[in-house]
């Protein structure tokens, strides 16, 4: 009997410990919640639409979208995307424009699938067409490179913020094309801050364990 409430009494230490090495404000503890963070969606890097927010596809534009003077961006991106074999265009119709006329829509091609990860279409999306699934394009995962440092966690919040930098992880072979880097400026910006650009995080302290806040 004394030897089982020994191993009873034992075991229980050793799983209040390990919750504690869980709360714990540490490189560890807090460098695990950030990676676990960005093992989900939210770790992708995906391209953005001349300032616009990201590109869903498929997409449709009129002629004076693309044509006006404003448009030179959009236009260079596009090419870029089409260059690279990840879009392919074909002449609007009712179908798949919305009733856009004399106008061009882009969807993915079977390469550019492989870079895609579905999302929701924002809403009030003035490119958008009649397929109700939208994709981004993505070309990286963000993974952590290190916990640079952290504030004391705060005693009624439970919170620290948290500075750390990041490394690349599975990388698209195209983001390496002259026209994708000109046209999109973030691509080069994520690989050139990589392991120097200090990013923050709020992590929350829970029982089992730090998450995020957003």
């Amino acid at each position: 009997m004394r030897t089982s409430l020994l191993i009873a009494a034992v075991s229980v230490a050793l799983l209040v410990a390990a919750c504690g090495k869980k709360n714990d404000a540490s490189e560890s503890s807090l460098g695990d919640a950030i990676s676990a963070d960005m093992k989900t969606n939210r770790g992708l890097l995906c391209l953005n639409r001349s300032g616009r927010g990201p590109y869903a596809f498929p997409s449709a534009y009129s002629n004076r979208d693309l044509n006006e003077y404003s448009a030179a961006a959009l236009r260079e991106q596009l090419a870029a995307l089409e260059k690279a074999g990840l879009i392919a265009r074909a002449a609007t119709t009712p179908a798949n424009a919305s009733a856009r006329q004399n106008g061009v829509a882009y969807s993915l091609t079977g390469e550019g699938q492989k870079y895609a990860v579905e999302t929701s279409r924002p809403a009030g999306d003035p490119n958008a067409t009649n397929d109700p699934r939208v994709w981004m394009i993505c070309y990286a995962h963000v993974k952590l490179d290190k916990v640079v440092n952290w504030t004391e966690p705060d005693p009624s919040a439970h919170r620290s913020d948290v500075t750390y930098t990041y490394k690349l992880e599975n990388v698209a072979p195209w983001v390496d094309d002259r026209d994708i880097k000109r046209a999109f400026s973030e691509v080069t910006a994520s690989d050139r801050e990589a392991g120097e650009a200090k990013l923050h995080v709020t992590l929350e302290q829970r029982q089992d364990g730090w998450v995020r806040v957003d």
